[in-house]
């Protein structure tokens, strides 16, 4: 059933651009970890690929290994991203006999996201094609120094759900996005779950022509098929966020989830269909994969004896790697509480070892970069997960996390089909 893998990018993971932080980051890959491969293998260089076929520019290498002539007569170009859904995962289902409508019909590539791997980075490369290090978004709990609070950008909600600023602020302005696919002049379109497209987050970086909305995978393909037959060239950013909401809630393993996984592949052969003799190039790939992580292995930060006294503010993130800020005269002491309590859960290393090593990406770095990272950064080993919501709310650590360095969470799925 997994025999159709093409083997184009499924070679060993490889290093990033590396300064000072080499042998750091050597000790990361020894420790299993897997780094996003902004050569020529990631999400980033996909979107460098769409760009440049559509007339536009960008900085970065095309994706490797694409058969020559993809875009060759393409009047249509779709990139379908399925939050949540890895290369891994996807393996494992195909394995288990599913996919028979979509997934094992149609040969696919390994290539990797960004990091951190969490849908706030890598959406907002997606649909910009900027890297993490260009766009300064590198996780959903963001802290914002300026704005003196910690903010989840993409809802424009502080730590504790209250909104993040009013209806006046200009949240454009203050994001400062690149956008390399502001440069497509072609008819670019952002069709998106219920209300995500016409939020405020999702107009903060490329500048769309047009929307479409749906809260259906049957909405979804039809909005598609609709873009798809109209006249003239363009580009659509199609997105599935509730693959990746079954994963937190349920677990990547649960029948809720593997059962919308079916519903997710019987869609796509359905849309297949639809968009047969269009001229549309499909893309199909997600912006992470997820870990499940059993509830022995769920870490409350707030429990761990001494942690929030070693810090200026609570710690910031995903639930597979967290940024702290560490008091100055107490750095000495937040080793040791990591290295009492936390050893066998996550890896310590320093926001500036993490970007003079490249994990963030080339580029130019954003001018409030520095400001959100952190201090020391907890990666997550194994299927060890922290919650990174304040302790007072009702949310607890999820059942399924990403936003770390396994294999897991790196790899994501890649299909091209020229329709």
């Amino acid at each position: 059933m997994v025999d159709n893998v093409s083997p184009e990018l499924a070679g060993t993971p490889s290093k990033p651009p590396r300064k000072d932080g080499a042998g750091i980051l050597d000790g990361l890959q020894d420790a299993g970890f897997h780094f996003p491969d902004y050569r020529g293998g990631s999400i980033v260089n996909l979107l460098s690929s769409i760009i440049h076929a559509s007339g536009g520019t960008s900085p970065h290498p095309r994706l490797r290994g694409v058969a020559p002539g993809l875009f060759d007569g393409i009047s249509r170009i779709v990139y379908l991203v399925l939050d949540g859904v890895g290369y891994n995962q996807l393996i494992r289902f195909l394995a288990s006999g599913g996919g028979g409508h979509f997934f094992s019909r149609h040969p696919f590539e390994r290539i990797t996201t960004v990091f951190p791997t969490t849908t706030a980075a890598a959406v907002t490369t997606l649909s910009t094609g900027a890297t993490p290090v260009e766009h300064g978004v590198l996780s959903w709990h963001l802290h914002l120094p300026d704005l003196g609070l910690i903010g989840a950008v993409l809802p424009g909600m502080t730590l504790t759900g209250t909104p993040m600023a009013g209806d006046g602020f200009n949240l454009r302005r203050y994001l400062g996005l690149p956008s390399y696919l502001s440069s497509v002049r072609r008819h670019k379109r952002l069709l998106s779950f219920g209300n995500l497209g016409r939020s405020a987050y999702s107009n903060a970086g490329t500048r769309w022509n047009g929307y479409g909305a749906y809260k259906t995978l049957r909405g979804m393909e039809r909005q598609t098929a609709c873009f798809a037959r109209e006249r003239g060239r363009g580009v659509a950013y199609v997105y599935w966020p509730l693959y990746d909401t079954l994963c937190h809630r349920k677990g990547v393993q649960a029948r809720e989830t593997r059962l919308h996984l079916a519903e997710i592949d019987a869609s796509l052969g359905r849309l297949v269909s639809r968009l047969a003799g269009t001229g549309t190039l499909l893309l199909v790939t997600a912006d992470h994969g997820v870990v499940d992580a059993p509830p022995p292995r769920r870490i409350d930060p707030a429990a761990v004896p001494g942690l929030f006294d070693c810090l200026t503010l609570l710690p910031v993130g995903d639930g597979r790697q967290v940024s702290c800020f560490v008091r100055p005269g107490l750095v000495e002491r937040f080793h040791d509480v990591v290295g009492r309590h936390l050893a066998d859960a996550c890896v310590c290393i320093t926001g500036e070892e993490l970007l003079d090593g490249g994990l963030f990406g080339p580029g130019r770095r954003h001018s409030s970069l520095r400001g959100r990272l952190g201090d020391y950064v907890l990666l997550a080993r194994d299927d060890y997960a922290f919650r990174v919501t304040a302790s007072l709310t009702k949310a607890r650590v999820h059942k399924g996390n990403h936003g770390g360095l396994s294999a897991d969470e790196v790899y994501v799925p890649l299909y091209a089909l020229r329709l």
